[in-house]
């Protein structure tokens, strides 16, 4: 007798009810859904197929599996217009040649030589702190790796280009991702949003209307105005690239600019362009969000806060000066990003589109659902992290034995599909938050806490909802910590 392809049980909320569970509260509506509908269950929203999220390790195990002829990457709900021909949309050898051209953007000595530029980035905004600022901290990140992107993407580290670029880029990003436009995005389906967002992107380009970047009566025009505005920039820079086609240039732009197609031609403009604001996103509110967490858990945990400080004083005091590379391995600290990421992920789940009816553990699904790895719940599952899973315990990490595969890890997605920007995002939170224990006392609501603030969505990341404030309680010097540097300064 054949199969028939069945969908778990899914809540009775009203599917535009499920959209804002998604939304606000994404943390609450999956605990929720987890108590009474169990590990597995069927969500649907509104303008697309049916949703299947899992923290089932058999059917996680086998979703990182698929190949890329099982799912249609291009079905992707993200209401955000980074171009349709980004990497994340595409499937089958495409998306493998895609992924071969921006992989030599983040290898081991690119990173490495960036290492210190995001220190001496990090550095510069610690210095401008004074004793009683109130800082945001996804903000205040958000700021920093904003730095890091104009540098890593485009090459600059200051001038009147730079800031331009960096202005536009905050601008698109904070309305691209407002509650505004994700809203209208859940009610009509946020693929249909996106591409309805892109061909006015296309229209207004191809008649050079650059905007004026203000809101107007349709809530979608300062998001078009400004990333036509961006891609112009971009745009500028690639042909700039491409004249001089200097191989010697490392910044990404310029890597994408010069690479080539099968037939050895370039790449379409709109291809490097996409490609650019796909990684402007991901690399900003992914850091913004995951260093949030990271606070309020720092906030909560003192002695955590101080034994990193630790950490980074005795690797200036080995190294015998500032090193940025072993400040990002240090390994207390990397267990410490490590159980922020397990308890409070920036990315709830990633998503595959089943093509066919398709078998994964357990489950038999049909063609057309969604399915995704519950990264929320799985990294909350005592069956894999113990009767303390629930306790913020960086030593797990640094137990002997403990290790944690990729279907019970998965911060940064897994399997065809994981960020290739992953181990950049982890190497420059390292070295701001070693930076930020080294040099810098806060204080907050956190303290003495043991609670979460509720979570939502920006930017298809999902942050404490009314953000991380803290108050600088004290300034130390670049030197503190290291006697000979502090002697001859």
């Amino acid at each position: 007798m054949a199969l028939r392809a069945t969908l778990p049980p899914q809540p009775k909320d009203s599917q535009f009810k499920q959209a804002l569970g998604l939304g606000i509260g994404i943390w609450d509506y999956m605990d929720k859904n987890q108590r009474t509908l169990g590990d597995t269950f069927t969500l649907k929203l509104p303008g697309q197929g049916p949703m299947v999220w899992t923290a089932e390790q058999d059917v996680i195990r086998d979703i990182l599996k698929l190949r890329e002829d099982q799912y249609d990457a291009s079905l992707v709900q993200l209401p955000v217009d980074i171009g349709e021909n980004n990497t994340v949309f595409l499937n089958d050898k495409e998306h493998q040649d895609a992924r071969k051209l921006l992989i030599p953007s983040f290898t081991t000595n690119l990173l490495k030589g960036r290492a210190g530029v995001m220190q001496e980035i990090t550095e510069a905004y610690i210095n401008k702190m004074k004793v009683g600022d109130k800082i945001n901290i996804p903000r205040f990140l958000g700021d920093i790796t904003l730095d890091v992107i104009c540098f890593t993407l485009l090459g600059l580290r200051s001038g009147p280009r730079k800031d331009r670029y960096k202005d536009v880029m905050l601008n698109w990003l904070l309305e691209a991702t407002s509650d505004t436009n994700f809203t209208i995005g859940s009610a009509v389906g946020a693929r249909r949003y996106r591409q309805f967002l892109h061909k006015l992107y296309r229209r207004q380009t191809e008649k050079g209307q650059m905007g004026d970047g203000k809101k107007g009566l349709m809530p979608w025009k300062r998001a078009v105005d400004l990333k036509v505005q961006l891609a112009a920039m971009l745009r500028e820079d690639i042909r700039s690239i491409r004249q001089r086609n200097d191989a010697s240039e490392g910044h990404v732009l310029s890597l994408l600019a010069r690479a080539t197609d099968a037939s050895g031609q370039w790449l379409d403009e709109e291809r490097v362009i996409a490609e650019s604001i796909g990684l402007l996103i991901a690399g900003h509110e992914t850091s913004a969000a995951t260093g949030a967490w990271f606070m309020i858990w720092l906030q909560q945990k003192p002695a955590v806060y101080k034994k990193i400080r630790d950490e980074a004083i005795a690797s200036l005091q080995t190294e015998g000066g500032m090193d940025a590379i072993k400040l990002s391995e240090m390994p207390y600290l990397t267990a410490c990003l490590n159980e922020s990421q397990r308890l409070s992920p920036s990315a709830i789940g990633f998503i595959r589109w089943l093509r066919h009816d398709t078998q994964l553990g357990h489950l038999y699904l049909p063609a057309g659902t969604a399915v995704l790895p519950n990264i929320y719940l799985t990294h909350r599952d005592k069956k894999i992290y113990g009767p303390d899973a629930l306790e913020y315990r960086p030593e797990r990490w640094l137990e002997d034995g403990r290790k944690f595969g990729p279907s019970e890890f998965l911060p940064f997605g897994g399997g065809r599909r994981a960020c290739v920007g992953m181990n950049q995002g982890r190497q420059q939170l390292r070295i701001i938050f070693s930076e930020l224990a080294r040099r810098v006392e806060f204080s907050s609501e956190f303290q003495g806490s043991n609670k979460l603030p509720r979570s939502r969505m920006i930017g298809g990341q999902t942050e404490p909802e009314k953000g991380v404030w803290v108050t600088v309680k004290e300034v130390r010097p670049a030197t503190y910590g290291f006697p000979a540097l502090a002697k001859s300064a």
